[in-house]
């Protein structure tokens, strides 16, 4: 996870209290003041999709973004769906009753992600998408990488590792794409990014990709 990435998230909580916070005379049950020097107060909901696709969620997403929440002044309430949708449903719904001022999600799932947007909003509490964008969803904000460019630099990397193989077939060198489901926001920004690296190196000759239909010529 990019430091970067952990400001952003302190920014958007910050304007997504300020925006709600002025209209609304209702008090969060969720917690006291928490760093800035008292000015703000309140729980943030965060819930991370699970601790088996990746490490990061738990080595660093949970740590640094508890401390970009609480350097904002707010209370950090972060929790884990363990890869379960209905996990995800009920952490969001206690958030959602105890009133929490923001909540940021990362969905085992992009429906899961939509439906509970759809609660919050009913509850006036603003969603932050993070990590990956849920399609069809209601969130006020989306935070994450810049998930085009991983496409890019993984396609980069590859290439330059197929010219370094003294053993690999030319003058075509044959790569198999699997860019992941089209659900998840993030595959296809991968594979976006990818493609505009390989259809120009298909087009010129460099490589024969095999088992995509839609890499960019």
């Amino acid at each position: 996870m990019r430091k970067t990435t952990v400001g952003l998230i302190g920014a958007a909580v910050a304007l997504a209290v300020a925006v709600t916070g002025c209209s609304s005379s209702k008090k969060s049950s969720g917690g006291g003041s928490s760093g800035g020097g008292g000015k703000a107060s309140g729980t943030i909901g965060v819930i991370l999709p699970d601790t088996v696709t990746s490490t990061r969620y738990t080595l660093y997403d949970a740590p640094l973004i508890t401390q970009a929440i609480t350097a904002a002044g707010y209370k950090a309430d972060v929790q884990n769906a363990q890869g379960s949708n209905d996990k995800f449903a009920s952490i969001a719904q206690t958030m959602i009753s105890e009133g929490v001022k923001v909540l940021i999600i990362d969905p085992p799932d992009p429906s899961a992600g939509v439906s509970v947007e759809k609660k919050a909003q009913s509850a006036g509490i603003p969603v932050i998408d993070y990590d990956r964008l849920n399609l069809g969803g209601t969130a006020n904000y989306y935070v994450s990488f810049d998930n085009q460019d991983v496409g890019v630099q993984q396609a980069n990397g590859l290439l330059k590792c197929l010219a370094a193989e003294k053993n690999a077939p030319k003058p075509a060198q044959i790569i198999q794409l699997n860019g992941g489901t089209d659900i998840d926001n993030n595959a296809t920004l991968f594979k976006n990014g990818a493609n505009s690296v390989l259809g120009p190196a298909q087009s010129a000759g460099t490589i024969k990709v095999v088992s995509s239909t839609d890499v960019s010529k």
